[in-house]
């Protein structure tokens, strides 16, 4: 392949073309798409309108061992490793994926398990008229950025992240309370038994596997407090995170075209999708790779 990486704008975000998703990766083409996004930390693959189920799963087992999130989630299809997200239902009302037309807030991606989301794949199937833009924001600089003496508050501490208040229809996400619990419904009356979904500790500050940098790991909603400190403490230590986190000279904003793969830092950034019109189909496809943080 002839793999030709331009950096977009600003400090994140770089534009791979003269992928092509049947041919194998060469270890030099694999060594050059790490070292891009370690620097970039959002890699956009464009030009590939139709990439197959296989060669999507092939190409991310490159970069390391998937998750099942589709499993837990109550998603899972023929390839388990895909975890589709959308606002299409089939012919009961049940959503055929994970997300809804709605705004989806700052998260980042299978933080709430044990071995967490390293690197991460979205690709975009089917686009509405106007996609909602998908928004990264550096993880890296929101820690350079704080103060030198909350960086050593922070070390010794571990937070909690969970997505169960989520599941359950908290009263600012009823509505992903009632599709889960009807995908749950579906499941018994199928005779189909699926995992529980995880939670996990995990520390605030944590040091990517691959290349030992620092970077701050916690999360809106996701995070749901600091393990050992009282709750109206924790909330405000997390929500002051969060505003450093989100400044924006640190974000990216993506506008998708038909055929878009995305590989991005799991660890490094936090991503949000803006909200469109839930009488148009948006079908995407996300992968993860896996990491133990020490």
């Amino acid at each position: 392949m002839d793999l030709t990486i331009r950096s977009l704008p600003g400090a994140m975000g770089a534009v791979v073309t003269g992928w092509k998703p049947e041919a194998e990766l060469t270890n030099d083409e694999l060594t050059l798409i790490r070292q891009q996004l370690r620097e970039r930390l959002v890699l956009v693959f464009r030009g590939q309108p139709e990439i197959s189920d296989l060669d999507l799963i092939r190409f991310a087992e490159r970069f390391g061992d998937l998750l099942r999130g589709s499993e837990f989630l109550r998603d899972a299809g023929v390839h388990p490793e895909i975890l589709p997200v959308t606002n299409m239902v089939d012919e009961q009302g049940i959503p055929k994926g994970t997300g809804e037309a709605r705004e989806l807030g700052w998260h980042s991606d299978y933080s709430y398990v044990d071995r967490v989301g390293k690197e991460s794949f979205l690709n975009a199937v089917i686009l509405p008229e106007h996609p909602p833009q998908t928004s990264f924001t550096d993880q890296y600089r929101a820690l350079d950025a704080l103060p030198a003496s909350m960086v050593e508050t922070l070390r010794p501490l571990k937070a909690f992240h969970s997505i169960t208040n989520l599941i359950a229809g908290d009263e600012i996400d009823a509505k992903i309370g009632e599709t889960f619990q009807a995908k749950v419904a579906r499941d018994k009356e199928l005779g189909i038994s699926r995992p529980p979904i995880p939670e996990a500790e995990h520390p605030v500050i944590v040091r990517h596997p691959d290349t030992g940098r620092e970077l701050l790991y916690v999360s809106p909603r996701i995070t749901r407090h600091i393990v050992g400190m009282e709750p109206n403490e924790s909330d405000a230590l997390l929500s002051e995170l969060n505003e450093y986190s989100t400044q924006p000279e640190f974000v990216y904003h993506h506008n998708w075209e038909p055929g878009d793969l995305v590989l991005f830092d799991t660890l490094g950034t936090m991503h949000r999708r803006d909200s469109w019109d839930n009488k148009q189909s948006r079908y995407m496809r996300q992968l993860s790779t896996v990491c133990l943080l020490e």
